[in-house]
């Protein structure tokens, strides 16, 4: 139960933190949208260009801020990639910005063979023969930018090699949520239980479904059997429940070295995650502020249910909507 961490795409000011470079009629509904939908999943803040209606072959000014604001760059480079002036030029800027420093490029070779790339043979020679029939002038930038990312460590599939396309994706997330300090949510092993009151707690849980967040709260003097937030946060400090949540939430691993790095974290990787958290047995404020301290924690529509036999917590954590349990 824990999670890994080696330095925070926001300490750098990013935005994303991956952006995708891709030929869409290649790989958009197949290989880049499983791994667009992968790394979503496990809360890293991707950035894909979801339209195919490339206007000309210059890149829009929102795109470059895009890529400039991006810590990861994930090209995917398929049978077709070179055709597209669009693709190379995003491929000329991901390589300007990863040489300006605290970038990375992750480069995944779909169905074409690294040495292709770099020496501009097979489907990628094709196109860059066509291009320069056509007299453009950024054929030598684009070869450059090819030669560069065909040298760097990626990934490789074929059709005829020995690994599904889901084991290739569940590397690639891996290895960017190693680079990003992943982080996300968590569900306490023992539910407060809830049988006697289950009608009365659907109806708070489910009203008001169209706003960002709602914190409910179950007060009650017998909650606490199972001593979850309490003998855990006695026994290994609240950075172990951090971890948890973050293990609980995309099943990876973290050692945090205080409780100001897990909320950072925290913050970064649940802020667009719909999740249902319950922290079971609360009686001190800061298991509140350190690991559902805010509205803006966790995405629109999120849950967290609160049990804790002191009603002086709720106020001092501004917990309006209880439900009281005899």
């Amino acid at each position: 139960m824990a999670l890994q961490s080696n330095f925070s795409s926001s300490s750098y000011g990013f935005t994303y933190d991956v952006f995708l470079n891709f030929r869409g009629s290649d790989t958009r509904f197949g290989f880049t949208g499983h791994l667009y939908k992968a790394l979503c999943d496990s809360g890293i803040h991707t950035f894909i260009d979801d339209t195919e209606l490339h206007r000309g072959d210059e890149i829009s000014p929102s795109l470059i801020k895009a890529i400039e604001e991006s810590m990861i760059y994930i090209p995917v480079l398929s049978i077709n990639y070179a055709s597209s002036i669009f693709c190379l030029e995003e491929l000329v800027k991901i390589i300007k910005s990863f040489h300006s420093g605290h970038h990375h490029i992750l480069p995944v070779f779909y169905d074409v063979h690294p040495s292709q790339v770099r020496s501009r043979t097979g489907s990628f020679g094709e196109a860059i023969d066509k291009h320069k029939e056509k007299g453009t002038s950024r054929v030598y930038e684009w070869n450059n930018a090819l030669i560069q990312v065909a040298n760097l460590s990626g990934y490789h599939w074929s059709r005829d090699g020995n690994k599904y396309e889901h084991e290739i994706i569940g590397m690639i997330v891996k290895e960017v949520s190693n680079k990003i300090n992943p982080s996300l949510l968590y569900v306490p092993d023992y539910p407060v239980e809830l049988e006697p009151h289950i009608t009365q707690v659907h109806q708070l849980l489910d009203s008001q479904s169209g706003s960002s967040f709602y914190r409910w709260c179950l007060w009650s003097w017998r909650c606490g059997q199972n001593n979850t937030c309490t003998e855990n946060s006695a026994k290994h400090g609240l950075e172990n429940l951090q971890e948890k949540l973050l293990s609980k939430t995309i099943g990876l691993n973290i050692r945090l070295g205080d409780v100001d790095e897990g909320i950072s974290i925290i913050k970064k990787r649940l802020h667009r995650k719909r999740v249902l958290l319950v922290l079971d047995d609360v009686d001190e404020l800061k298991q509140l502020q350190f690991i559902a301290g805010g509205l803006d924690w966790f995405g629109i529509g999120s849950r967290v249910i609160v049990t804790t036999r002191d009603r002086n917590l709720l106020a001092s954590h501004h917990i309006e909507k209880t439900y009281e349990v005899m």
